[in-house]
């Protein structure tokens, strides 16, 4: 049964008939390639006991060397070096030591950015992502009592319901062997656009899209519609 407030979608397509997003979509403009991955399915461990599909539903941009926000706006230092390179690549950190956060290379090599996946709804896999959010210092109750929608609701839970570790920092999502890829979405989807929150700097921008009316975008959800292909 579809939860109340869901917005209908048809039923997802197996990830052997999508198309994998090429590098040539990611060697785009970061805010071109953040509208464009709203709506757009991950599909973690593919083929093995693991696997996870979900769809991404809210992302922000960050804008390299020229956003105070970005781990790219001092230069390519040892830990950001991975935003100057070929895009296509994951860019992994752990935030406050506790959550790992996945973001997505961008831009051509030599200019740096990259979109954080802040939010996606698990399509396929949910019991795997249940036992992945589990020990964690919430404990396995939380997690099991967790609405789907929520289960990969924000940086840090969609980084651990997927299992992704610093041991994952520059994968190419683009090689078919990798063991997390982004495929293309169904249709076009309804975008809000908004200024990117729990940041500090440049924290005004409207550089965080999300899936308009969604109920796994988290809260605030950005204010401003508009319609983007998917």
């Amino acid at each position: 049964m579809r939860e109340m407030g869901v917005p209908a979608s048809p039923a997802p397509a197996p990830p052997e008939r999508r198309s994998a997003l090429t590098r040539a979509f990611f060697a785009r403009s970061t805010v071109e390639v953040a509208a464009g991955l709203v709506g757009a399915h991950l599909v973690c461990d593919p083929g093995t006991a693991e696997e996870v599909e979900a769809v991404v539903v809210e992302v922000e941009a960050y804008l390299g060397s020229e956003d105070p926000a970005s781990h790219a706006h001092g230069g390519p230092t040892p830990r950001a070096a991975i935003m100057f390179g070929p895009p296509g690549h994951l860019y992994v950190y752990l935030s406050y030591g506790v959550h790992f956060c996945a973001n997505i290379v961008c831009e051509p090599v030599g200019i740096a950015g990259a979109v954080l996946l802040r939010a996606a709804v698990v399509e396929r896999g949910e019991q795997v992502v249940r036992r992945r959010r589990g020990p964690g210092r919430r404990g396995p109750a939380r997690a099991a009592g967790t609405a789907a929608r929520a289960l990969l609701r924000g940086p840090g839970n969609l980084g651990t319901g997927l299992g992704l570790t610093l041991a994952d920092n520059g994968l190419d999502l683009c090689d078919p062997g990798s063991r997390l890829r982004l495929l293309d979405g169904d249709r076009a989807v309804p975008l809000a656009v908004g200024p990117r929150v729990g940041i500090s700097r440049a924290a005004e921008r409207p550089l965080r899209f999300a899936w308009a009316g969604h109920p796994a975008v988290s809260h605030p959800a950005p204010p401003h519609p508009r319609s983007v292909a998917g």
